[in-house]
């Protein structure tokens, strides 16, 4: 995270930034705009729409965290709808549901956002009322009791399903003593630690308008939102925001480790990976497209090869996850205790494989078309396009239009991809985690 959101966007002050893209990809049409606090507005009107979709996108995540207040923007996301200074969160259930919209929130590891779908006519209604729970909270203490209740139930479910579970593991020991390392929803231990007293503390250092995104999708005038926008201001205090991606704890140091964790799951549990690219290196789409042909679709070589031809898995996937400065690359599969060893074989040889023949032309362009093709469809939904503006907006610095990423993806030769294979699949740098019943299950 080598980069300032905040000085990049100057130019953007009070002056709106509109880009159309001139082709056959042509549903982009979106401004940009900084506001006096330094909240900055992305919107796209989409006339024909009746339906909008806002959404506040925080720089905050459990990377800003540490093992003492892990979990605290999750309990945070979960408190700022359980009540304001001005209603109870039976107020803001009964709120929404007036105006038949749908909200919903979540946290991830570098940013978190709290967003509702609503029908045009009820713009006003529904932006006043988000600004209330992301900017007016109460934080009571029997709130936080409650909701610190819940998700400690909910790390239960997590525990209870291996699947999700292991790559909580994974990043631990990937990430060992880095902030990427903690869990999203926290600990046990970490959350009963947390009071009204660091809660209001954090929030008041996380969750101001400077450096927070508010985006926006749908049948939506910009210079109409962002009047709109100022008159929410209104009455509320604002500060300099303490979190900017410039200033967040420095890239995790990476060394190779293997760990098994032993469990009474009738399925082995496998995750193996290292260290992947980052959001804005040359290598994001040459990896991307490795990963969609080891493992990323029903026609990836893992998929083909351990499912369809042996029978040995249900579910196996290859992926990567960007950080702003860091990544990671995966492989998972879930197999029984007995067959966990061949699983493995097979992985390293199909890598083994690529590296000595390359890939397919067939298989390069179907990848190709294939990641394509769920991009675009991706945004085909309202939400997902308000997701993907102001995420891009407040991790990227820019926002591509689809037409550009479609065009980086064609450009990417064969070559770049095996040369991701080389310098991301090296057998000695690739760490694993098992969860299973005790096994002789082992990656050489």
């Amino acid at each position: 995270m080598s980069v300032r959101i905040y000085d990049f966007y100057k130019p953007f002050r009070e002056v709106k930034n509109k880009i159309a893209t001139p082709n056959n990809y042509n549903f982009e049409d979106y401004n940009i705009t900084e506001l006096e606090n330094g909240l900055r507005v992305i919107s796209e009107k989409i006339p024909h729409f009746r339906s909008i979709s806002l959404g506040f996108w925080m720089p905050v995540g459990s990377r800003n965290e540490s093992t003492e207040n892990n979990g605290i923007t999750h309990l945070i996301e979960h408190l700022l709808f359980k009540g304001t200074k001005k209603r109870t969160y039976r107020d803001i259930a009964i709120a929404f549901d007036s105006m038949g919209a749908e909200f919903n929130a979540f946290t991830d590891k570098e940013n978190s956002c709290v967003y509702a779908d609503c029908i045009d006519t009820h713009l006003n209604n529904c932006l006043e009322l988000l600004f209330d729970v992301v900017m007016n909270p109460s934080f009571l203490p029997e709130n936080i009791k409650l909701e610190r209740k819940v998700i400690l139930e909910e790390i239960k479910m997590v525990k209870d399903n291996p699947s999700d579970d292991i790559f909580n593991y994974f990043y631990k020991i990937i990430f060992a003593g880095h902030p990427l390392s903690l869990p999203i929803l926290g600990s046990t231990k970490s959350l009963k630690m947390l009071n009204n007293i660091s809660i209001e503390s954090y929030f008041k250092k996380n969750f101001n308008p400077d450096g927070i995104v508010l985006s926006a999708a749908g049948n939506i005038d910009h210079d109409t939102l962002v009047e709109k926008i100022r008159q929410n201001f209104e009455g509320f205090k604002t500060f300099k925001n303490d979190v900017s991606y410039e200033n967040i704890p420095n890239s995790p140091l990476y060394a190779k480790k293997i760990k098994s964790y032993k469990s009474k799951t009738e399925a082995a549990h496998l995750c193996i990976g290292g260290p992947g690219c980052s959001r804005s290196s040359a290598d994001k789409y040459n990896l991307s497209l490795f990963t969609n042909i080891l493992g990323g679709s029903m026609s990836s070589r893992l998929f083909q090869k351990i499912r369809e031809e042996k029978g040995l898995s249900y579910s196996i996937f290859a992926s990567n996850t960007q950080y702003t400065d860091y990544g990671l690359t995966v492989i998972y599969a879930a197999t029984s205790t007995g067959n966990l060893n061949k699983v493995i074989d097979l992985i390293f040889k199909e890598i083994d494989q690529v590296k000595k023949t390359g890939i397919s032309t067939d298989e390069f362009e179907i990848a190709k078309e294939n990641i394509k093709g769920n991009i675009v469809l991706g945004v085909e939904d309202i939400s997902s396009r308000m997701f993907r503006l102001g995420k891009a907006l407040l991790v990227d610095n820019k926002v591509l239009t689809i037409d550009e990423i479609l065009k980086r993806i064609d450009r990417v030769k064969i070559n770049q991809v095996n040369d991701a294979v080389n310098k991301y699949f090296q057998k000695d740098d690739l760490s694993a985690v098992i969860i299973s019943k005790p096994s002789n299950g082992r990656i050489r």
